[in-house]
């Protein structure tokens, strides 16, 4: 701050002060090359879900948001670029209250862009992208072309032939990324080694740690595992920590045919339930999140099965979100059947059904066994998917 006159330095700071009690922060952009009338969209880190808290039109290669923090501590944001069915890689924000950060670029390449801010997360956010941000650059490249092929694939005017060879062109797209994500994990991996555990270094290592669990070619095994050994005590026992180590040496699975996995489950009022109450009949469980598209979708139908099957059949619900984003679900969606939660998120009971993607559905025989498992949603399959079930 400029301080020219005593009075004109305490007017500053009162103002300064009014807009922190307010909570109010602005981010204001400048970028070129980028096509007039993209919709940029602002999001709201809520634990891993994204909250659409505000949208603007890029014009004049401007864009500009006023928001109000959630509190008085720093909140998490994302910002996306979406043109119809396009939508870019997410740049990573944090904004306090009395916050003013200034964004710039010359692309489309969001993920890259630069922030200007005094928020301390956003700077060691930005090494870690200078560190790589030609790799990153090519990778955003690939991902867009990789979106438009995919985009095209949906047009009715196309052949089959056609649609083959797109999805062809995607695939080697993506492979392509992964090369280029491997060599960006080198570097990260080395620049993680000199800076202090912070939430953005540990956002680092657990995205480093799923590819450790579901990508078993991945050559960083032994390097992951040793930051997560760096972590003190203290820093193990955070809900963070304890889902990057059931990634790192995941619990043992849960195999068909054998006793279901059990815990401490929640409901809304805090009691306290466990599978095995409910033996003596089949259960279907759906392990479903706020932020999972397809696990909303399905809710309908949940409820269509929980209630043909009344009396035959347990039907539970169980969220792996924290406390707060599963009570935000449950007061927007009408889940009448079980609705539980053991809140260990991915380090829970998750972790022992656990395929990598949600919805993920569990079927229990009247015995407390595993007889069935598996992922995904589309219309009709969850009904498709008991009525069978239920005949064997």
């Amino acid at each position: 701050m400029n301080c020219r006159k005593l009075i004109g330095s305490i007017l500053l700071l009162l103002a300064s002060v009014c807009v922190q009690a307010q909570g109010t922060f602005v981010i204001e952009g400048k970028v070129s090359n980028v096509k007039e009338g993209v919709c940029l969209r602002l999001f709201r880190m809520e634990g891993d879900i994204g909250k659409d808290i505000a949208a603007d039109t890029l014009r004049g290669g401007t864009f500009r948001f006023e928001q109000q923090t959630l509190g008085e501590g720093t909140d998490k944001l994302v910002l996306i670029i979406t043109e119809g069915n396009l939508y870019t890689m997410a740049l990573d924000l944090w904004a306090r209250p009395g916050s003013h950060i200034k964004i710039t670029g010359d692309d489309m390449l969001v993920y890259t862009w630069q922030v200007e801010s005094d928020i301390p997360q956003q700077h060691i956010r930005q090494l870690f992208v200078d560190d790589s941000r030609e790799l990153w650059n090519e990778y955003q490249q690939n991902d867009i072309q990789e979106k438009r092929l995919y985009d095209r694939c949906r047009s009715k005017d196309i052949t089959d032939e056609m649609k083959k060879d797109l999805r062809a062109q995607g695939e080697k797209l993506s492979e392509l990324n992964k090369g280029i994500q491997t060599r960006i994990d080198a570097k990260i991996i080395k620049r993680m080694k000199q800076l202090p555990v912070d939430d953005v270094w540990m956002g680092e290592l657990e995205k480093l740690s799923i590819d450790v669990k579901y990508n078993p070619d991945y050559p960083y095994r032994r390097e992951v595992t040793e930051l997560y050994n760096s972590l003190s005590e203290e820093q193990r026992k955070t809900d963070k920590a304890l889902d990057i180590l059931s990634y790192l040496a995941p619990p043992d699975a849960a195999n068909l045919g054998e006793k279901a996995a059990d815990d401490d489950l929640f409901d809304l009022q805090g009691n306290v339930h466990h599978l095995s109450d409910f033996k003596g009949k089949p259960v279907l469980i759906d392990f479903w999140s706020r932020g999972c598209g397809p696990c909303i979708m399905a809710l309908p139908e949940m409820k269509e099965i929980s209630k043909k099957y009344e009396g035959r059949l347990v039907v539970v619900s169980l969220s792996i979100d924290n406390k707060t984003n599963w009570e935000i679900a449950s007061r927007h969606h009408e889940i009448t059947w079980w609705n539980l939660n053991d809140l260990k998120g991915n380090h829970g009971l998750y972790a022992k059904y656990d395929s990598g993607a949600i919805p993920r559905y569990v079927f229990l025989s009247s015995e407390g066994e595993v007889q069935e498992m598996w992922s995904g949603y589309g219309k009709g399959s969850l009904l498709e998917k008991l009525e069978k079930l239920m005949k064997d």
